[in-house]
């Protein structure tokens, strides 16, 4: 729950393997130290089982302007594996596994996971960085986490109703309000 006070970073993670592969958004990561990642996947969701068998990962920065492609992402959380040529932008391969990434990353940290350990409705992973390639330079998606964003409604900031629009239009497809 603590990651979730502030606004914090929204990734693009991808994973495959001999019968195909799976890509996902994916906020509930941070680095470990020690060139060690952490994340969490929920257990009742495809990807967190396709991770425990290939035992590799790709982690791809957004871009801020790439948000709604990134969230349309959410629905493969409940597909065991994914048609490549069906998604809605451009992919290339990840340098150390070779595994499909957006050819709009930012930022690609390729992983190993070392260890993982179930922890109430999710799985917790941690995994040694094989790869961290800087593509290039950009603002990174962020989001703000409901009940963040509900205090701060509560203090009357003026800026939130753009924020809510800018939330809906990237999350949901939406028009501006």
């Amino acid at each position: 729950m603590v990651s979730f006070i502030r606004p914090h970073p929204v990734s693009v993670a991808s994973l495959e393997d001999k019968a195909g592969g799976n890509i996902f958004i994916m906020n509930l990561m941070g680095e470990l130290g020690e060139g060690r990642f952490g994340f969490g996947l929920k257990d009742s969701r495809k990807p967190a089982h396709m991770v425990e068998r290939t035992g590799r990962i790709a982690l791809s920065s957004v871009p801020f302007n790439q948000g709604k492609l990134a969230f349309q992402l959410a629905a493969n959380h409940f597909e065991e594996r994914i048609d490549w040529n069906q998604l809605p932008f451009a992919i290339k391969r990840s340098v150390h596994f070779q595994i499909p990434i957006p050819a709009f990353a930012l930022r690609v940290r390729e992983m190993e996971v070392e260890t993982m350990r179930k922890i109430g409705s999710h799985t917790f992973f941690v995994a040694k960085l094989v790869g961290d390639e800087s593509i290039a330079e950009g603002e990174e998606l962020h989001a703000i986490h409901g009940f963040y964003q509900a205090w701060r409604l509560r203090k009357g900031h003026t800026t939130l109703g753009v924020s809510l629009r800018a939330d809906s239009v990237n999350k949901q497809g939406l028009a501006p309000l």
